[in-house]
């Protein structure tokens, strides 16, 4: 049996937990790789090095529970106004159908209210950041790179430059995100979805684990295509063949790590700090 669900809205205490428990984990992976990447290639400066993992760890920790509030907090209000994502599961529980309009739409409309804010954000820090650097070049003797630094700073205040950011970051987002729905419903459709276990919690839909394979093959394959799409992209304006191979390749592979790693966290933190909650009504 199937059918469509709507996604009305997300639990913002267990999305913004689990958000934050799975990238600290992320990052716990990256800085040991890149401590590991250094000492390799430069082994005496090991003993600063190691500091990396503590402020990468808590950098992730910091901005990931900002990002995943303020992602949830997004949603539950522009649901209000915009259509919900609607979601369709054989058995309830294979998701067979991601709709796409709606789904490009409200994350399209996400990224871009997040570009704002930390425009808005940048509006008093960025000028004084950038006066501080401009001060320090100019007294080092470096004029020709204060000066193109203060250019950039001009460019960046324009308000036609603020408003191609933003118009950019809204077209782009949807364009891919409309790109990846259709990728994942063709892979769906040929029994190759995402399957999810759902238990009712609180009168909400929670999450209680994920299938690794999986989620694993669909970041894969969505990731790979368009990988393949920038790469071709990249190609037509002047890359090489090799490059796009070579970006194909590794967008593959890191998509199928990713995948995995998450559903893999997700398996092993859910039980411990709480699962992912949704609000979820039949259509």
């Amino acid at each position: 049996m199937s059918g469509f669900k709507e996604l009305k809205s997300l639990d913002l205490a267990s999305y913004t937990i689990i958000s934050t428990a799975i990238a600290v984990l992320f990052s716990i992976i990256f800085s040991i790789v890149i401590v590991i990447a250094i000492g390799v290639s430069s082994p005496q400066a090991m003993g600063g090095v190691i500091f990396i993992i503590p402020t990468i760890i808590v950098g992730a920790l910091m901005y990931t529970i900002y990002n995943a509030f303020c992602q949830g907090y997004l949603y539950n209000l522009l649901t209000q106004k915009l259509n919900s994502i609607k979601i369709a599961f054989k058995d309830d529980k294979e998701i067979i159908k991601v709709s796409t309009v709606e789904t490009a739409i409200v994350i399209s409309m996400i990224i871009t209210i997040q570009v704002i804010l930390v425009y808005l954000v940048s509006v008093f820090l960025f000028p004084l950041l950038l006066n501080s650097l401009i001060q320090t070049l100019m007294y080092s003797g470096q004029q020709l790179m204060a000066y193109s630094v203060y250019q950039f700073m001009m460019l960046l205040s324009q308000p036609f430059t603020i408003a191609m950011i933003i118009f950019g970051t809204f077209i782009i987002s949807f364009v891919f995100v409309l790109l990846g729905c259709y990728i994942y419903n063709i892979l769906a459709s040929s029994g190759r979805g995402a399957i999810v276990n759902l238990s009712n919690e609180d009168g909400m839909t929670a999450i209680d684990s994920i299938d690794v394979l999986k989620l694993a093959i669909v970041f894969a394959v969505v990731g790979g295509v368009l990988n393949l799409i920038l790469a071709l992209i990249t190609l037509v304006s002047g890359g090489n063949i090799m490059t796009l191979v070579i970006n194909v390749i590794v967008g593959f592979i890191g998509a199928f790590v990713n995948g995995a790693l998450m559903a893999i966290f997700y398996n092993f933190l859910a039980p411990k700090l709480g699962k992912l909650k949704l609000e979820l009504i039949d259509q």
